[in-house]
């Protein structure tokens, strides 16, 4: 069919033809770097290399930058340059097909150990859907200086390494960097690094830096960085050194268990990067860091005085202060009763103590029995006493912090009453009672009624009550002391009293019209439960316990009325008559 096409249409097909099989012949499998626009914003780029070996180095890759472009896979071009600047063909390692991390760290391990003839040429790519992306070329090569082994070691910022070999190949065009992860991001960081070369050139010293961000356990690794042109940056790694934190002494040094103390230091361990070897000495115990210390959650403390440091796997700190828990002041403690009943409350006053014991669990004896404090103001408490016999006891308190005994011992006594000093009795006389009262305690007094009546006890050894037959309702009255329970402890032995109740002598005027005011007087008439006017109940002004005055009835018409009184179960009546005009 060639026969039938003109000439120029034959030329142009073997052209054609021509073109796509050179174009076939000439395809390298490599693909074409793609020119990303500025608003993808995509950057990648090479990363330094570190732990050089006969047989590995481990290379870094960075990405920047990548928005709305799914990475469908990553990894690094190696290709070697022999000392006739030949390039050897390239090698391409897929490392990994996604990644959310900006810094890719991979260990190549090479068929043969490298050649200290060749220079070795990387970069960094990243393939996404949209093209293939390619940092820069640097390089490494076997040999140069010479040193026994990269060396690694653990420091802390601002402490001097130094790093002997051959370093006679170092001039003005070589620069000293370390080489970081961020912390928080995991990017790779780096920092021109100042040293000091010997002037034989066998060693170099150079200070670990301070920078922020640094925590423990953190790799830095030290390389020399000289430029080269076409392939890129030349590095050879001469250190690694693990970072060391530290503690600083701590300003305060005295709490209570319940508080939580701020750990403070240098180059701390961070959350997101765990570390076992770094341990907060506390007493005998080694504790993980953190970086805060609730006393009262640590398992296994106990005792109130603690040394303290920290071990960061190489050296061991221990702090010339310890920490001591809260003593409290033993000396403002004031026991309220001189003695105390089985039974009954035990009054102490002690400033702060609720402050003190809020949110501790103590166990609270008091002469080896349980007890159970019971706050009664501010700086008041009361426990009840149990059933012991007569002696003296300590209060104490402890937990697996704490073991205190108060330095006051108390005094437990039985109860008991031996004299008073009335057997007869008005109503409303003050009666005393003598025995074993307790300044402070409430004693309680009881008849046939049922009604109970306190009598507190200002002075020890003697308890006062007023005397009411109606209230008692028997001259027989049994004497105790109430427990913090609500029961009572009553002896055996009973008050008799010979109720007198009231008198009734005289009364002035002896005659006046209705209104006119009228004055008794009698012991204790006061306390007469009814005062009647013949028989017109009125109701009386006090003047005195034994005096008392009222005016005449108006309704009552003219004649002569007795005066009379009713207390203690009985009426009394006045001899006389009251005429009223």
């Amino acid at each position: 069919m060639l026969r039938f096409i003109k000439q120029p249409n034959i030329l142009f097909f073997l052209m054609v033809s021509g073109l796509a099989l050179l174009t076939v012949a000439c395809k390298k499998i490599q693909e074409i770097e793609y020119i990303q626009s500025a608003e993808e914003k995509i950057v990648v780029r090479t990363g330094h290399m570190d732990e050089l070996s006969k047989n590995s180095v481990t290379l870094f890759g960075q990405i920047d930058s990548i928005v709305d472009q799914k990475i469908l896979s990553y990894g690094f071009i190696i290709k070697t340059i022999d000392q006739y600047a030949i390039e050897r063909k390239e090698q391409e390692i897929e490392v990994g097909k996604n990644t959310t991390d900006p810094t890719i760290k991979f260990t190549y391990q090479p068929n043969e150990p490298f050649d200290v003839d060749l220079k070795y040429t990387y970069c960094f790519y990243v393939r996404t859907e949209k093209g293939y992306y390619k940092g820069e070329f640097n390089s490494f090569q076997i040999g140069g200086f010479a040193i026994d082994q990269v060396k690694k070691v653990k420091a802390k910022p601002g402490e001097d390494i130094v790093v002997n070999g051959d370093f006679s190949l170092i001039d003005k065009n070589y620069k000293f960097f370390s080489y970081f992860a961020d912390a928080q991001s995991n990017a790779s960081q780096s920092l021109e690094t100042s040293y000091i070369l010997a002037p034989d050139k066998k060693s170099i010293r150079f200070k670990v830096p301070k920078t922020n961000g640094l925590y423990h356990g953190q790799e830095i690794s030290f390389s020399f960085k000289r430029r080269e042109y076409p392939y890129g940056d030349f590095y050879y790694n001469i250190a690694q050194v693990n970072i060391l934190g530290q503690l600083i002494p701590p300003v305060k040094t005295s709490f209570t268990p319940m508080e939580v103390m701020d750990i403070m230091g240098l180059n701390l361990p961070d959350y997101r990067h765990p570390n076992d070897d770094f341990k907060i000495i506390l007493g005998d115990l080694q504790i993980p860091f953190t970086s805060q210390l609730q006393f009262s959650q640590i398992e296994n403390l106990k005792g109130s005085r603690f040394r303290f440091g920290y071990t960061n796997g190489v050296e061991t700190v221990i702090f010339k202060e310890e920490i001591t828990f809260y003593a409290p002041d033993l000396a403002k403690i004031k026991i309220e009763q001189s003695f105390v009943h089985p039974g009954a409350k035990c009054l102490i006053q002690w400033p702060g103590f609720w402050d003190f014991q809020s949110g501790m669990y103590f166990d609270y004896t008091f002469g080896d029995l349980p007890v159970d404090p019971r706050q009664t103001g501010n700086e008041y408490f009361y426990f009840e006493v149990g059933n012991l016999k007569e002696g003296l006891y300590s209060f104490q308190f402890k937990d697996r912090f704490y073991d205190i005994s108060l330095p006051q011992k108390i005094k437990v006594k039985n109860f008991d009453w031996l004299s008073s000093d009335k057997i007869s009795a008005y109503e409303g006389d003050l009666i005393t009672l003598y025995g074993n009262f307790s300044k402070g305690n409430i004693y309680t007094l009881l008849g046939s009624n049922n009604i109970y009546w306190d009598a507190i006890c200002e002075k020890d050894g003697e308890a006062t009550f007023t005397w009411f037959l109606s209230n008692f309702g028997s001259n027989k009255i049994s004497i105790g002391y109430q427990n913090a329970a609500g029961a009572y402890t009553f002896t055996d032995k009973k008050l008799e009293i010979n109720a007198m109740g009231i008198g009734l002598d005289s009364f002035a005027p002896s005659s006046g019209l209705p209104g006119s005011l009228i004055h008794v007087k009698g012991k204790s008439i006061k306390y007469a439960q009814k005062i009647r006017f013949g028989d017109f109940q009125i109701v009386p002004i006090p003047v005195s316990a034994d005096e008392i005055m009222f005016t005449a009835p108006m309704m009552a018409g003219k004649g002569k009325f007795r005066i009379s009184a009713e207390a203690a179960n009985k009426i009394y009546q006045s001899d006389a008559y009251f005429e009223l005009l």
